[in-house]
């Protein structure tokens, strides 16, 4: 087996202004282990849950800073600033649904264990560019905690369960831009949107399967793992086993960008998801129809007030870079992200807003039995997914 220690990395901090702490950084690096076995997986050990996270963010960029920052920039609402205007609509629709700022909210009220664990992968990763002057980000060049909160709400309603809302892709415009019935928006083939995801699931699933104690060869409980995701992209897995002298030992995978396994198993049990079907997502029809007041809209007998603000998305052009500016719309339903004839639609999905999910992932990765893994998944906060779960007690659920 292959390994190195973080230490070996950190001849050129001295020099590097990126960081505003470099001694923390560096003091945390210091005490990374990383061992990568025959098939590349690395292998993290650390004094700190946190610190495993540094050392699993600073592995996922070794192998692929590329797909991680690319998984960002979309999650941001940015990806024109990089691709021009193919992307213009992904952007406007992640600004409509506020991800950003959602994402800013949940960082600063998660619990102060889980926060520790997202700013040590962002340590991670900022160390990462600190130690290799050679890789040049195509866009960012400092990332923040709560980035990762933001692709998270990206990966999980953006490319799954948007596409169930029923909305159809010639419906999503701007407030700015109302489209008469049947029109439709010229949009290149790239990039893949929450639709054609919605296509992709219909047509593929994942599997998994548990065997007990009692029906294993070995005596000892099986999981077979099959989640069906892209090669590329932003659903990509990445592989890693964190091992914390606080007591995490958690081996299993996650998307590129995620602080910690999602999947996988620890000492005592495992688990992984298969996608399923509830009905999560709500759509709203809203009217706009209250003369002199273009903010009001019909509800139960008498008006609401909607939100309104403006957001600029930059875009990359052939002459450089242009903005556009959107306006958009929020009633006590949710965004406005659609128009259907005369009417808005607004719409709202399940645990959007509260978020949660990173918490109930880390809480099961830490379960000891099948109580506390049950206490973790109490939360439902993780949306869509089924769970298949064995133990080494002979439990499966």
């Amino acid at each position: 087996m292959k390994h190195h220690r973080l230490l070996c990395f950190a001849v050129l901090l001295c020099s590097v202004p990126v960081l505003a702490n470099a001694a923390d950084p560096a003091q945390i690096a210091k005490s990374i282990t990383i061992y990568r076995d025959n098939y590349g997986v690395p292998h993290i050990y650390g004094p700190s849950d946190a610190a495993c996270a540094f050392g699993f963010m600073y592995a996922q960029a070794e192998d692929n800073f590329w797909q991680i920052e690319d998984s960002y920039i979309r999650s941001l609402g940015r990806a024109s600033e990089v691709y021009g205007s193919k992307t213009l609509d992904d952007d406007e629709l992640v600004r409509a649904l506020e991800i950003p700022k959602l994402a800013q909210a949940e960082y600063e009220r998660m619990p102060a264990r889980t926060k520790a664990l997202m700013a040590g992968g962002t340590d991670g990763l900022n160390y990462y560019l600190a130690t290799h002057p050679q890789v040049k980000p195509r866009l960012i060049t400092h990332f923040e905690p709560w980035y990762g909160l933001a692709f998270n709400r990206y990966a999980l309603y953006f490319q799954f369960i948007y596409g169930r809302s029923g909305l159809r892709r010639e419906e999503i415009k701007s407030v700015t831009e109302p489209a008469k019935p049947g029109a439709k928006r010229r949009r290149e083939p790239e990039p893949v949107l929450a639709e054609d995801f919605k296509t992709a699931a219909e047509s593929q699933g994942s599997n998994m399967w548990a065997v007990t104690p009692a029906k294993s060869a070995s005596g000892h409980a099986l999981l077979f793992i099959n989640p069906h995701q892209p090669f590329f992209g932003t659903g990509q897995w990445y592989e890693g086993h964190v091992h914390s002298d606080e007591g995490w030992d958690m081996s299993g995978a996650s998307f590129f960008g995620s602080a910690l396994p999602t999947i996988g198993h620890n000492e005592f049990l495992g688990w992984s998801h298969t996608v399923n079907a509830p009905d999560i997502v709500d759509v709203w029809e809203e009217t706009f129809d209250k003369p002199g007041d273009p903010l009001a809209y019909k509800y139960d007998g008498a008006y609401k007030k909607a939100t309104q603000w403006t957001d600029t998305v930059k875009v990359k052009s052939d002459t450089g870079m242009a903005e556009r500016k959107f306006t958009f719309l929020k009633t006590h339903h949710g965004p406005v992200v659609a128009r259907r004839g005369d009417k808005w639609l607004a719409i709202k999905m399940a645990r959007f807003e509260e978020g949660g999910q990173l918490d109930e992932w880390y809480n099961m990765t830490r379960a000891k039995n099948l109580e506390e893994f049950k206490k973790a998944m109490s939360a439902t906060a993780v949306p869509m997914f089924n769970a298949v779960y064995p133990d080494r007690e002979g439990n499966t659920f």
